[in-house]
């Protein structure tokens, strides 16, 4: 059994270590032998590292690592000079010292490759390595950058900042363009695709193949490559937990899969599934490696509305935004994984799509470490007191219900609230949503719109909220409106609940219906 490959982002290591491989050679080929000039955005932990790992050494012609491989047939094997840029492991706090970290990565390249240039201006020693390292070797060169966004998005509480790293980039990747005769290979990787447009001005040839469906799984396992080169690692946790193979596979789908760029191919976080099978058992790993505090920042600050993430809205415009100082939460959420395209279709010739959270590991940690930060709790209390207020709802304890939203609603801080009723129904349906409990909000009937429904296998709530009024209207509202009548149907007891917040103070009464 082969091991795994968590942490390893070398390609050469996995060969020669005999580590697992999900061969995405095959998508390799259709790439360098279509594009030239290539950008692809994807979220933290997705593999691009080692996406371009693999694409340098195939570029350095060593073929033997490849064999078994789809691309081990390729018709021609050449060595080309490589630079290959990795921003992540560079100085990112201010343009100066990024200025010197890329300066001196370039000098180690050009000293690697035997080439002296004499210029202390970073975009035209740049321009000068391209040039001077296709005509030594007498092959064209080939351009790898990892990370290419990290010294903007590493500011973006800082527009200022961000603004003059993203001119001095585009100051750099210029120079490719002028030295397109000396260039084999382009390929530019990020999280973000929102400062794409203005950075890449100077390179109209560029291909964003972020969203091509050809390239759908280039990175990320598909449902078939997890059953084809993990079958023991699900043999083995399957006898663990005491269940079936197709159970397993079921659970390990609700938990890990759903990334989609396509709406139609769907695929795991790599690093999930390879934490999932290394510790046996089921847990948050690609949220836990990097919390999204500049998110749980932005909208606390901006006191988003978390309703529209469910089923949010958006087109391609959306995420080819260019501004820095207003950023949009869902743009952001979606460029780093924590939405994902749910649906598309075509809206009078464009493009439209449906985001939505990916998986249960990542609505259930949003949520836990939103509401955590919001109620000055640890998201693991957040999810513990969610859990009990699923309780409460499971088995009707009203007066249970009332006193753990009590609890979470007096540790948020005075100055996060709006005074208004959407404010409070948004926090309710997200700790529904932590607690797995699927709330239809803003129900439409026949004589009005109901603000919470919440269904259960034997009972029914109709949840009505009310700000600065007695709980007691929502109830009246409920049953002067006859909100009930559109499940009767349905044969269970339906439990009508008036929530009311007054300041910060919560009260509820209930009215349960016995069908």
């Amino acid at each position: 059994m082969k091991k795994l490959p968590l942490g390893i982002q070398t390609f050469s290591l996995l060969i020669e270590d005999n580590l697992i491989y999900v061969d995405k050679t095959k998508h390799i080929i259709n790439l360098i032998d279509s594009l030239k000039y290539v950008f692809l955005s994807r979220p933290r932990r997705f593999g691009k590292s080692l996406l371009l790992s693999t694409i340098e050494e195939f570029f350095l012609g060593k073929k033997e690592l490849f064999k078994g491989l789809d691309i081990y047939d390729y018709p021609e094997w050449k060595t080309h000079p490589i630079i290959r840029l990795d921003f992540s492991n560079m100085e990112t706090g201010n343009e100066e010292s990024f200025r010197e970290t890329l300066f001196d990565r370039l000098n180690e390249i050009a000293a690697f490759y035997g080439i002296k240039i004499k210029s202390e201006i970073v975009s035209q020693y740049f321009g000068r390595l391209i040039k001077e390292l296709s005509e030594k070797f007498g092959q064209k060169t080939v351009i790898l950058i990892d990370e290419y966004d990290k010294p903007i998005t590493d500011h973006l509480d800082d527009p200022e900042t961000a603004e003059k790293l993203r001119e001095f980039l585009k100051s750099v990747f210029v120079r490719m363009k002028g030295n397109d005769a000396h260039i084999r290979f382009v390929l530019l990787t990020g999280v973000s695709k929102f400062s794409k447009v203005s950075l890449f001005s100077g390179m109209n040839q560029i291909t964003d193949i972020s969203m091509n469906e050809r390239y759908a799984s280039l990175l990320g396992y598909t449902q078939e490559e997890l059953e084809l080169y993990f079958p023991e690692y699900i043999e083995i946790l399957a006898q663990k937990k005491g269940t079936s193979k197709k159970e397993l596979l079921r659970e390990i789908k609700h938990w890990y899969n759903g990334y989609s760029w396509d709406a139609t191919t769907r695929v795991y976080n790599p690093f999930s599934i390879l934490s999932l099978f290394q510790s046996l058992r089921f847990d948050n790993y690609w949220f836990s490696s990097g919390t999204p505090s500049h998110l749980i920042k932005l909208m606390k600050e901006k006191k988003y509305d978390v309703n529209i993430l469910k089923n949010a809205e958006a087109n391609i415009l959306t995420f080819d935004s260019g501004s820095l100082e207003n950023i949009d939460p869902v743009n952001l959420l979606f460029q780093t994984g924590y939405l994902t395209v749910s649906q598309k279709r075509d809206l009078y010739q464009i493009e439209e799509y449906l985001l939505n959270f990916p998986n249960f590991e990542v609505e259930t940690s949003f949520y836990s470490y939103l509401i955590g930060d919001i109620s000055n709790t640890q998201p693991y209390e957040a999810l513990t007191l969610a859990l009990k207020l699923r309780q409460s709802l499971e088995y009707g304890y009203v007066d249970q219900f009332e006193s753990i939203l009590r609890t979470l609603f007096a540790q948020i801080p005075a100055n996060l609230f709006i005074q208004e009723e959407k404010f409070y129904h948004s926090l309710f349906i997200m700790i529904a949503y932590l607690c797995g409990v699927e709330v239809e909000a803003e129900v439409n009937t026949n004589i009005g719109r109901i603000d919470g429904v919440i269904e259960f296998s034997d009972r029914i709530y109709i949840i009505e909220f009310k700000y600065n009024h007695p709980a007691e209207e929502g109830l009246k509202q409920i049953a002067r409106k006859k909100y009930y009548e559109k499940f009767l149907t349905k044969g269970k007891p339906i439990c009508l609940v008036g929530a009311s917040f007054i300041g910060k103070e919560i009260n509820t009464v209930s009215l349960k219906l016995e069908l």
